[in-house]
């Protein structure tokens, strides 16, 4: 019986060893799962991979429209909209067509997806049921957009992803005081 005993103790330290020699050894090679900052491209032009409507100039929303930053991601100042069709997700994902990145815990990896068409002035957002919803400020309150909903945004629009980051769309439309004024 002590011979038994003494056979599962071996094991047991050979293991423990080998658990260790491991996690010295492979310390290095693992890769990071996480990244530190949010990815973000600041110049699509540059990326390998562009959905075929960012090319075209026509389908390009104006340089001076804008995604600024209010609160929620450190560091970050202002996002360009890098299209009139995108959607506003967690990780950059051109092949999603997830064009605008906000790395935080509380946004989905597909959270939302803009429209808009430049030449009525007509701007868009949708919430694709992301898991701590987008809002939208209308006077002095913030209401959740409804999921699957199209919901119209105006220049200088303040919109809430997820429970942190809250934003500005600067458009080149009117403002929703001047357009929604009888």
């Amino acid at each position: 019986m002590w011979i038994a005993i003494i056979i599962l103790l071996a094991i047991a330290i050979l293991q423990i060893l080998y658990v260790f020699w491991l996690s010295v050894t492979l310390r290095e090679a693992r890769p990071v799962r996480q990244p530190n900052a949010p990815i973000m491209p600041t110049n699509p032009s540059g990326m390998n991979t562009i959905p075929p409507n960012y090319q075209n100039p026509a389908t390009r929303i104006g340089t001076s429209s804008k995604i600024v930053i209010v609160s929620g991601l450190p560091g970050q100042k202002d996002i360009p909209l890098p299209g009139n069709n995108f959607g506003i997700g967690r990780f950059y994902s051109p092949e999603n067509n997830i064009l605008v990145a906000l790395d935080e815990k509380s946004i989905s990896r597909r959270h939302a997806i803009f429209m808009g068409d430049e030449s009525l002035g007509e701007f868009y957002l949708t919430d694709t049921n992301s898991s701590y919803g987008t809002s939208l400020r209308k006077e002095s309150s913030f209401e959740m957009l409804p999921p699957g909903q199209r919901e119209r945004i105006y220049n200088e629009d303040v919109v809430q992803f997820g429970n942190n980051i809250t934003v500005r769309f600067l458009l080149p439309t009117a403002t929703r005081a001047s357009a929604t004024r009888f």
